[in-house]
């Protein structure tokens, strides 16, 4: 058994486009991740084999102790496994990195520290809140608000003359902090606490020392939350952008397979929304699908010339692309393998796969749908269609048979049911989503046997294509958003538009 290491490493504040580069290498090459409340779905994806370990702590509930968390880091570097402790923010500021680090020191446990985006300056950014600006302040302290076993260490007079104060962690404290604060500053003193920083869900309160702790009932603020003291506060109203963001604090599940999620995710949080990953479906390859593909090349080793320029090979989706090729390349084959043949490509994103295995396709639907495939088809000369697709699924090929061609299927992969436990469920109920999205009939069907329709019909829904969308119609309700292009960056572009129009609607209300 190989020597175990242990990787302490800073996700971020909570936007994981925040995350580091070296971050994201570990994670990929990881065997176990143990992390953190408040660590993002969308980072986790980068670790897809690693065993996954929570050991989050709320505000008054520890999932695991310090203690025992130090004892797992060390237990799992001595199975020999690459082991992250993966935490928010930094995990050498306020985060108890140091501390875990003495404890693999002493036990002789190899460690790295990968230090991460802080969220004392990243979340005030995010808000529109410079900490330093020269009309205003050059200086800047940073205090936890959970003072380490009750102890008062914090020297106000001290601290009130140090520039921009920001208080981590400072929910339960605030009522102490602001009335110590006082003691030292003007009540008129700008302030602002920040919720949920760096995320969809962030919320900017904004005050004056005086009256903050009064605002902050109203509003309610939970954790995560920081405080920022000073006049730095002031430049919010100028340049808070951020919160303006198209698709800002909208909460939309993705339903795609887990690997497909990325890209989609990636998009909505560029337009400011949150994206809940709820993969509804997943791809299987298996051996009978090895098998399929094996009789599918030992068939067209044996085809002529003529006959090879006779057939028209179809790829319907990226799994399909990714799937054939990557066996193919696995026995020492490429390309090659179909020369002759003509390449068809339904989807923009099926197109693009093609082309990161050298194929430029010959044939591409121009609405990137299987029914603007028949139409192509149907006035070419070639007389073999094959379609590499998942198992059970058929559109156009009985038509194709009616005028005549030759249509073979060979399934290559099969879409399957996402196994979600009854706690899945109820968690994505807690989220209380806006959107929910479905990139095919199958992804909605699944999703459907989860939850009740009148749940489902309450929230906006968006598909991609219009077979999808007459699915969702049949059993709950047309959907509110349909993207006839077959991507992702379509569909949200789609969502934007829904979401502009309507609040182009309530401001015109508004105006009334």
């Amino acid at each position: 058994m190989g020597k175990g290491k242990v990787y302490i490493v800073g996700a971020g504040p909570g936007d994981p486009g925040l995350a580091t580069i070296r971050c994201i290498e570990i994670l990929k090459k990881s065997d176990v991740v143990i992390y953190d409340h408040l660590i993002p779905q969308d980072i986790l994806i980068y670790a897809e084999n690693a065993e996954k370990i929570y050991v989050g702590k709320e505000a008054g509930k520890h999932t695991l102790p310090q203690e025992k968390i130090n004892e797992l880091l060390v237990q799992k570097a001595r199975e020999g496994k690459k082991v992250v402790r993966l935490k928010g923010g930094d995990p050498f500021i306020f985060g108890r990195g140091g501390e875990e680090c003495e404890y693999l020191k002493e036990n002789d446990i190899d460690f790295e520290v990968v230090p991460g985006v802080s969220s004392f300056y990243s979340v005030p950014a995010y808000a529109g809140i410079p900490i330093t600006h020269r009309d205003f302040v050059s200086s800047f302290t940073v205090i936890t608000g959970s003072e380490a076993e009750g102890r008062e260490r914090i020297d106000f007079s001290s601290i009130s003359k140090c520039g921009t104060l920001v208080f981590l962690m400072t929910v339960k404290p605030l009522q102490k902090i602001v009335s110590k604060l006082l003691e030292n500053l003007p009540p008129s003193t700008p302030c602002a606490l920040i919720e949920n920083g760096t995320t969809p869900l962030q919320r900017t309160i904004t005050s004056t020392l005086d009256k903050i702790i009064e605002k902050s009932k109203e509003e309610k603020v939970n954790p995560p939350a920081i405080f920022i003291v000073g006049d730095v506060v002031k430049m919010r109203e100028k340049i808070s952008w951020f919160e303006k963001k198209p698709l800002f604090s909208k909460k939309i599940v993705i339903t795609r397979p887990i690997r497909q999620s990325y890209s989609m995710s990636k998009l909505i949080r560029e337009l400011g929304g949150l994206p809940i990953l709820f993969p509804s479906v997943k791809i299987v390859f298996n051996e009978k699908h090895e098998e399929n593909i094996r009789n599918f090349l030992e068939d067209i080793q044996q085809k002529k010339v003529d006959e090879r320029n006779d057939t028209v090979l179809v790829f319907t989706s990226q799994n399909g692309v990714e799937k054939f090729f990557s066996f193919l390349f696995s026995k020492g084959k490429d390309s090659r393998t179909i020369w002759g043949m003509k390449v068809a490509a339904v989807g923009e994103k099926t197109a693009s796969s093609l082309n990161e295995f050298g194929i430029i396709p010959d044939i591409i639907p121009h609405n990137f749908t299987t029914e603007n495939l028949y139409e192509e088809l149907k006035v070419r000369h070639e007389k073999n269609v094959i379609f590499l697709r998942a198992e059970k699924i058929r559109n156009i090929e009985s038509k194709l048979i009616q005028i005549g061609k030759n249509v073979k299927t060979i399934e290559i992969y099969s879409i399957e049911k996402e196994e979600k436990t009854k706690e899945d469920i109820e968690e994505l109920k807690r989220i209380n989503p806006d959107v929910l999205t479905f990139t095919s009939s199958l992804s909605f069907l699944y999703f459907l046997e989860f939850f009740e329709k009148e749940w489902i019909q309450d929230r906006v829904i968006a598909c991609i294509g219009e077979v999808t969308a007459k699915t969702v119609e049949k059993h709950v309700k047309k959907p509110e958003i349909i993207s006839e292009k077959q991507t992702a960056e379509s569909l949200a572009e789609e969502i934007v538009k829904f979401y502009t129009k309507q609040n182009g609607f309530s401001k015109s209300q508004e105006n009334q």
